[in-house]
Parts: structure tokens; sequence; C-alpha cells
């Protein structure tokens, strides 16, 4: 059995035509934008990977060594 992912996702919209937002994971603190609903599933499903750096909200550290202090 595969372990559970859990997920941020913030989504912004353009116009009528256009979406937009950020995937953040949320036990690795890796973030990654999207720009359309196709590349927003293709990081969700894994096809696509997330970036090595570590999200803004975190300040650069992992959710477990950011809960630590």
């Amino acid at each position: 059995m595969k372990p559970i992912r859990s997920y941020l996702i913030r989504i912004y919209r353009r116009d009528a035509q256009a979406l937009g937002g950020l995937v953040e994971n949320v036990r690795t603190g890796q973030a990654a934008p999207f720009r359309s609903l196709a590349e927003l599933c293709e990081l969700l499903s894994g096809r696509k990977p997330f970036a090595r750096r570590p999200s803004r909200r975190t300040g650069g550290k992992t959710n477990a060594s950011a809960a630590a202090e």
C-alpha cells in the first residue's frame, strides 16, 4: 500500500481560459508552479518532478525541522 501524499494547492485564475498556481508537498516542503490543469495533473501524479528548492513558506526548512523549533 502506498503512503498517502498531502499537498497544498494554490490556484490563481487569470481569466476564463487561463489558470496557474503552486503545488506544495506538505511533508517535504518542496513546491512547484503550474500553468495549466494538465501540468497540475502531471505534478500530482508524479510524472513531473517537483523543484529541488523548498517553498518560501517554510523558510528553506522541511516541515519537520520547522515544527521542531
